[in-house]
């Protein structure tokens, strides 16, 4: 995170700890967003998460999206789904193993009272899809919630959010790889580089042009002396 938008250290806490979002601004709840999904490889463009007020906290909870593009990066395949029908709820236990080898099993649960055709049709998918993103959700190490248990959870409320920023533009990126490679030859404690990594973060070309100006002003200043 940029120095603008670092939380205080009790309210970072509080987030690392409990996950809970509502101490955040929103440039910062923007920036935590983009963490996460760096952290895991997925594309936060596709909204993989949205947001969920829930017993005074705000929380994050994954979406579809999220479940898709974690069961393609850790190779997660479903190798067995086991439907069952007790007392008006439809249970759905699911094996599963990634790309290394590694197994777990989930269930998935929804009510069925009073359901009959199409209706009790689509329950059964909806508790085969509940436990099959459990189970992927599990699976690439996250224990948080799925939007098939944020619906059932009574008192849970969606939020809308800002979603992060539009795709950067090819001048942007090509900015962005040449500032990197010209910042690396700068001292760590260089005033240049830290300007050239908040550049980078901010992803602004204006910016960035202007701290790869200053770098090169610098190495010609060095190359004079």
């Amino acid at each position: 995170m940029s120095e603008s938008v670092i939380p205080s250290p009790g309210v970072l806490e509080r987030v690392l700890v409990t996950g809970d979002l509502a101490g955040l601004s929103e440039a910062q709840r923007l920036e935590y967003y983009r963490a996460v999904c760096e952290s895991l490889g997925i594309n936060p463009l596709t909204r993989p998460f949205e947001y969920l007020r829930l017993n005074g906290r705000l929380v994050l909870y994954a979406t579809r999206a999220a479940a898709d593009q974690l069961r393609a990066i850790h190779g997660i395949s479903i190798l067995d789904a086991k439907i069952e029908r007790r007392d008006d709820l439809i249970t759905v236990t699911v094996r599963g193993r990634t790309r290394d080898g590694r197994e777990d099993v989930e269930v998935g649960v929804v009510s069925a009272a009073g359901l009959r055709g199409d209706a009790l049709a689509n329950a059964e998918m909806k508790a085969l899809t509940k436990a099959k993103r459990r189970l992927t959700l599990s699976l690439a190490g996250l224990g948080w919630l799925d939007e098939t248990e944020a619906e059932t959870i009574p008192g849970a409320q969606r939020v809308s959010e800002p979603q992060p920023a539009p795709a950067l533009t090819d001048e942007v990126h090509a900015l962005r790889q040449l500032l990197a490679e010209r910042a690396k030859g700068l001292p760590d404690d260089s005033p240049l580089r830290a300007q050239a990594r908040e550049a980078w973060k901010s992803g602004d070309a204006v910016l960035m042009r202007e701290a790869l100006s200053k770098i090169e002003k610098e190495e010609k200043d060095e190359q004079a002396a």
